[in-house]
């Protein structure tokens, strides 16, 4: 008996002399993250409205971390190439990744296998904003309003030509779900990217387009195309001439939402800890004027609620993909 409680008594101080560790060291892991360089993997070219938000992120979170934060562009296939890389990289906090409602929401409804599973392979972290959409067309369209615009297409003989920045992306979705709120029918035209689409808009080589909102802020001010709607919930403060939808009687708000999203596994002290972290790197004076310079409209909830909301609209737009048959199969 004696030999058995002195090893019951070696046994027990050595798991009462292991047990701090096993409670502290996590702790002291998230206390030092990030001890080394962030990649946050951006799946667009440098330049665009997305990658320029990242950047000024980047910036901020290397400032208060102390730790450098590399903006790594992995661009492709509507952002599931650089989606793909960060789902499979380790849920460690150091590999980040910018994600939208075309790589989040739409893609994966457009291919008979994706790459990933939005609900599935990443953790949400937080909402950064929304790129809110207008309806703009080009400057030789006989039209000011949405009503107007409405008339014109109904009463044409063939339909109008909407353009958009390629088959399966917001844009075109976005103008889908339009044409069926607004009952109204419009021809998709594809481009390979906003710029060559800008410019087409200005040629008039289509009619129309519902378009981000920052792509066309400066075609607009200097009249080589008009924006008549915004598809807002209020008129945008850079833009108050321009209505909204539901001011012509079409409740539709519309524009790409975008956020911070880290590969699925993420403990949900480190998941917190970042989403406290790029919180106020938001919340700096500077950043939010240089945001809204770029009318990114703000958005704000905890990783569990944007978790719901992706999820939501990931179900909401993939109903609606199936019943229009957008594809790219």
């Amino acid at each position: 008996m004696k030999r058995i409680d002195s090893r019951r008594r070696q046994l027990l101080q050595g798991a009462c002399a292991a047990w701090p560790l096993a409670i502290t060291a996590p702790l002291q892991a998230a206390t030092d993250f990030p001890s080394k360089p962030i990649r946050f993997i951006v799946p667009w070219p440098p330049g665009g409205g997305g990658d320029v938000v990242i950047r000024i992120l980047a910036q901020a979170m290397s400032a208060r971390t102390g730790q450098q934060v590399i903006v790594d562009n992995r661009p492709g296939a509507t952002g599931t190439i650089g989606s793909t890389i960060a789902a499979k990289a380790p849920p460690d906090g150091y590999t980040l990744v910018y994600g939208a409602i075309d790589s989040h929401a739409i893609f994966p409804h457009l291919v008979k296998t994706p790459p990933y599973d939005t609900r599935r392979d990443f953790t949400a972290i937080i909402p950064v904003g929304v790129f809110p959409f207008a309806l703009a067309v080009t400057p030789d369209l006989p039209v000011r309003t949405l009503d107007e615009f409405l008339a014109l297409a109904r009463q044409s003989s063939k339909p109008l030509t909407y353009g958009s920045w390629g088959v399966g992306s917001s844009g075109q979705v976005t103008a889908e779900l339009f044409k069926r709120e607004a009952r109204v029918d419009l021809l998709h035209v594809p481009y390979q990217g906003t710029a060559p689409l800008l410019q087409a808009l200005m040629a008039g080589e289509v009619a129309c387009s519902v378009i981000p909102v920052p792509a066309v802020e400066q075609a607009m001010q200097s009249g080589r195309i008009r924006g008549i709607t915004a598809f807002t919930r209020e008129r945008l403060v850079r833009h108050p001439q321009m209505p909204t939808a539901t001011e012509a009687g079409i409740p539709m708000v519309a524009g790409t939402w975008i956020g911070v999203f880290g590969p699925a596994g993420m403990s949900a002290g480190l998941t917190d800890q970042l989403h406290t972290l790029i919180a106020q790197c938001l919340d700096e004076p500077e950043i939010r004027a240089k945001l809204d310079q770029l009318s990114v409209l703000p958005e704000r909830s905890t990783p569990a609620e944007y978790k719901r909301f992706v999820a939501a609209e990931y179900e909401r737009l993939g109903r609606f993909i199936q019943e229009t048959g957008i594809t790219l199969n």
